[in-house]
């Protein structure tokens, strides 16, 4: 029973939501950045061109952008239990669907498709949204954590992925891993999702006995307003101007250069498999940087912890173009993974608790679904140029170099242009 003799429960739930998002996340970025190593194949058998199926991950992004703030505010409405389980069937789905690809099209609907829309319903901007409900004093911490999960995913299944596609061919993959999303994570998000503290007898962060910050009361939850009134009251806001120019050079940054990533690697004459190894331990050093720069931001304040990450990633970016002048080659991927994974996952995390900080409130869910539009556009601009660039100069020298010139541009928005809320950690 809640009240001011309430005792401190043995776990608090939102440890469980953290574990739980983070299981999710790693199997849906798995899905989206898998469209990596499955490139390689399909060019292989089918003779698809880079930019062509560069649209196809264009189609992915743009889905999710157009969706993201229609799940949010219904996320905002309904509560994560009724919309997040969605996303994962979706996104199984479409991979298991993708069994039966044999043209062009079929790629674009599934798994690209599919996949944008679930990750609409369950990917980052869902998950981000959901954090702040159940944490305040330890939110950089508990997002970092459950963030993480993409990094781990990609870890643990990006080389297990390019494994299975060597010895069981890309069908039958694509048909494992959407049959494991349909399994694991749609009844784990199902039956373990709550709406807040308040669903399971419990207080935000955990606490004996009501804090000043408790979240709002479930009819207050369930009464958010409509998607555009939320845009009304957020467009005359700097700081949401601001972290829409974030997102945007981020979602060019992450999609195109991941998305390109095996492929690039390949012609540097890595073999696939070493190449997907690598792309796996990004994902280690990404969920190092998502849990320890998610915990720095506590302490040295979101924007400098932004500008330090968006500046290693520059530098990430560099040692990338270096590496097919360089040798040794091993090593030189080795330097590149950890430079570049330390400054991805740490811009995420980060820009995640900067939209918290500003905007935690009953229509967030919806309000960080609009800025992930502009996360979606830059995924929708970002891999299909790329592509064709390639494919008409034979590089990927313009469109890196210009990612990272708009990384810049982040470092100065965030130092220069944010502003943290009263009572946040501050630059």
């Amino acid at each position: 029973m809640r009240g001011g003799n309430a005792t401190r429960p043995w776990i608090y739930y939102g440890w469980v939501i953290v574990g739980t998002s983070f299981t999710a996340m790693a199997f849906h970025q798995t899905a989206r950045f898998s469209f990596s190593i499955f490139q390689v194949p399909l060019i292989q058998e089918f003779g698809w061109g880079r930019g062509a199926l560069g649209g196809a991950y264009a189609l992915m992004l743009g889905s999710y952008a157009l969706f993201s703030p229609i799940m949010g505010n219904l996320f905002d409405k309904k509560g994560a239990r009724a919309v997040m389980p969605w996303g994962s069937v979706l996104v199984g789905t479409g991979f298991t669907l993708a069994y039966f690809i044999n043209e062009l099209w079929h790629v674009y609907l599934v798994p690209c498709l599919f996949v944008g829309i679930g990750m609409a319903l369950s990917g980052f901007a869902m998950h981000s949204a959901l954090m702040p409900q159940w944490f305040q004093k330890k939110r950089g911490l508990a997002t970092g954590l459950a963030l993480s999960g993409s990094g781990t995913g990609i870890l643990l299944f990006i080389p297990l992925i390019e494994w299975l596609i060597s010895t069981r061919g890309w069908r039958l993959t694509y048909l494992i891993f959407g049959l494991a999303v349909l399994f694991i994570v749609v009844p784990l998000t199902a039956l373990l999702l709550r709406r807040g503290p308040e669903d399971v007898g419990q207080y935000i962060d955990g606490e004996p006995d009501p804090p000043g910050h408790s979240p709002p009361k479930q009819k207050e939850k369930s009464s958010s307003p409509s998607l555009l009134k939320v845009f009304r009251q957020v467009y005359r806001e700097k700081n949401f101007w601001t972290l829409l120019i974030v997102v945007f050079f981020m979602g060019l940054n992450n999609n195109s250069i991941l998305s390109q990533l095996q492929l690039y690697l390949v012609d540097a004459e890595y073999t696939t498999a070493l190449a997907a190894f690598f792309f796996g331990m990004l994902g280690a050093i990404r969920m190092l940087a998502t849990f320890s720069m998610g915990w720095l931001s506590d302490f040295i304040g979101r924007q400098r912890a932004q500008a330090l990450s968006s500046f290693i990633t520059v530098c990430g970016i560099a040692i990338l173009l270096s590496i097919p002048h360089m040798s040794p080659k091993i090593l030189m991927g080795w330097i590149f993974i950890f430079v570049y994974g330390m400054g991805l996952g740490g811009m995420s995390v980060c820009y995640s608790s900067m939209s918290a900080d500003a905007f935690k409130g009953p229509s967030f869910g919806a309000t960080i679904g609009l800025l992930e539009i502009f996360f979606g556009l830059g995924g929708f601009i970002g891999p299909p140029l790329a592509g064709f660039i390639f494919d008409y100069t034979g590089s990927y020298m313009i469109p890196f170099v210009g990612i990272a010139f708009g990384l810049v541009c982040c470092i100065f928005m965030s130092l220069f242009v944010y502003e943290a809320p009263k009572g946040t950690p501050r630059a």
